[in-house]
């Protein structure tokens, strides 16, 4: 994803430098022939240039709104996944009674944090279709990451894996029906943000919405040095080039950021949210080892 201030044109360049190229040779033929061959034919006065130009734009504003629509959604539940990965990280350190003598439930809690950060990774690259075995084995260790390669839809095991090791610590008494039932509802949470992403990377625009918008502004690109020659003469290619650049570069920017986990440049910034996730979550096991331990004096902490 692009992080700085300002847009690259370079970025858009390859996108529609091919277009333009081609349709700067023609608007220049037509001005040349115009002024130079007299082929007055060549100039369409009547062409509503304008009216022509507003309706395809408002074509190309709701082609951009659906596009933009879709790569926001993809943030926003990107954000509610780092909210919901700190709260799940809190809740298990914080929830499950852990007695300081006994390793075996220090790892248990640990164990449920570090898979909701490999769910994490798992989902960024189940969404981009990558295999995500590398980044989990660094995480879960090669044996369980090794029993992952059986299944085919990754992050949804792993919420389950969560699930059975909150089943196991209810087991040996670290947690309580309430608190289990608090935490299961994060689980839930993190079901119902995989399953909206993965609604987003299915199901694309329908095919007219990037086919009719490319095909008129072609077309109009081709007709507006015919409305302009008249009037501009040899400058025509200029005014010309300019006007189909608008255009396409707004049906190209529209392109690019309707599919938002396809791991391009212009996609929600998957990777450095999952990196952020990871550092949050293990910065709060370090700090709930580097705590004191509490004690309760009457009911009340200390």
């Amino acid at each position: 994803m692009i992080l700085r201030d300002s847009f690259p044109l370079k970025r858009l360049w390859p996108r529609t430098y091919k277009r333009l190229l081609v349709l700067l040779a023609f608007d220049c033929a037509v001005a040349g022939l115009y002024v130079f061959r007299d082929w007055k034919w060549l100039s369409l006065d009547a062409l509503p240039i304008g009216t022509l130009g507003s309706a395809l734009a408002i074509f190309l504003a709701f082609r951009a709104n659906a596009a933009y629509g879709r790569w926001w959604e993809a943030r926003q539940l990107w954000g509610s996944l780092v909210n919901t990965s700190r709260a799940l990280a809190r809740q298990a350190l914080t929830a499950l009674d852990v007695d300081p003598h006994d390793g075996e439930q220090k790892k248990l809690r640990d164990d449920i944090v570090i898979h909701q950060v490999a769910f994490v990774h798992a989902l960024r690259c189940h969404l981009r279709k990558q295999n995500p075995l590398p980044e989990l084995y660094g995480l879960l260790g090669p044996e369980r990451a090794d029993a992952l390669r059986l299944y085919k839809n990754i992050p949804n095991v792993l919420t389950l894996r969560i699930g059975e090791l909150l089943q196991q610590a209810r087991v040996r008494g670290m947690i309580d029906s309430l608190r289990w039932t608090a935490l299961d509802g994060s689980l839930t949470t993190l079901a119902n943000i995989q399953g909206a992403c993965e609604r987003i990377k299915n199901t694309p625009l329908p095919r007219q919405f990037s086919f009719l918008p490319s095909v008129l502004v072609d077309a109009f690109c081709w007709l507006v040095p015919l409305g302009l020659v008249a009037g501009m003469g040899l400058v025509t290619p200029v005014a010309s080039t300019l006007i189909s650049f608008i255009l396409i570069a707004l049906d190209a920017s529209s392109g690019a950021i309707e599919d938002p986990f396809e791991n391009t440049v212009n996609d929600t910034p998957m990777t450095a949210l999952s990196r952020g996730i990871e550092l949050t979550l293990r910065e709060m096991i370090n700090q709930r080892q580097a705590l004191p331990e509490v004690t309760a004096i009457d009911g009340f902490v200390y």
